[in-house]
């Protein structure tokens, strides 16, 4: 008998390994559900109809990665000792605008990918417009820096005009067109065919935004992470270059309801930023989720996450994320999590993985969990953290609304 107990003990010991024992997560607030909150609640139409909400939802999202920090202010192209030579004596470089990699949310106004590789360069371009204040406040300051640079592109028909918007401009009368902000990076070469069919286009020939099943729509609304920076290889233009965190709603997924993330954490795969993008990628992303608990007979909440391009886990950086005890790993497709309080109230959430990942550089777990109990609203955010060498991106999806 004591070795039956024993035994019956290990087995226990070592699905809480796996964690496979159920997640619990404590509903920490009862405040009315905040209003950006709320608006995932509305159908995809409504929210696609209106940029605005659309960048508000996805500004709830915090990313961060462990190399945060820039450790040069200016980065070069590296053709042997031609982009040094250019860099030193023509000024030819990249410039950071902060020390710190920031986070853009906006409207996509125009998209491109290169037709080859080009030395090392094989980049995935996305220009931003912004509907939200402080972004476009940011926007003005890059594009003051620009100004202050005054440099301007060797190509004649690309010269720039630093009398007139958007360098000189009245605040009472602003057009967002104006304020691009560029977004740029060469994916992995190995990868690209891969992300290509799965995540977002990056091969010659690949279908418009509009006819791409993750987006459905040629201005669909992201949000970018990464370097900020001014291009002085050209005319010393805003850039999020490289952008390491991408991330979007796709509002054309088949439900009018269920709210579906992309989201990709990339190292940049060119030579050109050795001192701005490392690997192995080391980071944490949120995303927003509210519930509307109609209680009877009605379909639980569910959350699908579908890991989609990646490459190898690094599970011994994990310990730089402070990843709670809690968290919930991929070692099995099915579980489910466990929301309550100490008065009684108890949500039950269907979790599914569309495969199992046998590794602890992947960790998933619920935080600032409010219950409206006027509304009947569960509210709180989806934490991922990730330790991963080159790539790694998923397709989350909240049902239940």
């Amino acid at each position: 008998m004591p070795h039956k107990t024993l035994f019956i003990a290990l087995i226990i010991t070592s699905f809480s390994l796996t964690g496979f024992s159920q997640p619990t997560f404590k509903i920490t607030s009862y405040n009315t559900t905040p209003a950006d909150f709320k608006s995932l609640l509305l159908s995809n139409k409504a929210i696609e109809d209106n940029d605005t909400t659309n960048e508000r939802i996805l500004d709830l999202c915090s990313p961060v990665v462990m190399d945060s920090v820039l450790l040069r202010k200016k980065e070069h192209h590296e053709l042997f000792l031609v982009g040094w030579l250019i860099h030193a004596f023509g000024d030819f470089n990249w410039r950071a605008v902060s020390m710190v990699k920031k986070k853009f949310v906006g409207t996509i106004h125009d998209n491109a990918r290169s037709g080859e590789e080009e030395f090392t360069e094989y980049d995935i371009n996305y220009d931003l417009n912004f509907h939200l204040p402080k972004y476009l406040t940011q926007a003005f300051y890059c594009y003051d820096c620009q100004r202050k640079a005054h440099k301007q592109d060797i190509r004649r028909s690309h010269r720039t005009d630093y009398n007139k918007s958007p360098f000189v401009r009245d605040t009472n009368d602003i057009n967002i067109r104006n304020y691009r902000m560029h977004c740029e990076l060469t994916p992995p070469r190995c990868f690209r065919p891969q992300l290509n069919y799965l995540f977002y286009p990056t091969l010659p020939g690949a279908p418009s935004l509009k006819d791409y099943p993750n987006f459905g729509t040629d201005h669909p609304s992201m949000g970018f992470y990464g370097a900020n920076c001014l291009d002085c290889n050209h005319n010393c233009h805003p850039e999020i270059h490289p952008y390491e965190w991408v991330w979007w709603m796709n509002l054309h997924n088949g439900s009018e309801n269920a709210k579906t993330w992309l989201v990709g954490l990339f190292y940049e795969s060119s030579n050109r930023f050795r001192w701005w993008s490392h690997n192995p990628k080391v980071g944490k992303m949120t995303f927003p989720f509210a519930f509307a608990m109609k209680g009877g007979d009605a379909k639980r909440p569910g959350i699908k996450i579908e890991h989609l391009v990646f490459n190898k886990f690094v599970d011994s950086l994990m310990y730089k994320l402070n990843v709670p005890e809690n968290a919930f790993g991929t070692w099995h497709e099915n579980q489910t999590l466990l929301v309550s309080d100490s008065t009684g109230n108890a949500f039950d959430i269907d979790l599914q993985f569309n495969a199992a990942l046998p590794t602890n550089g992947l960790k998933f777990w619920l935080s600032d969990l409010n219950w409206d109990a006027s509304d009947r609203i569960l509210s709180g955010l989806l934490n991922m953290a990730v330790s991963v060498e080159d790539v790694y991106t998923a397709k989350i999806t909240f049902t239940g609304q």
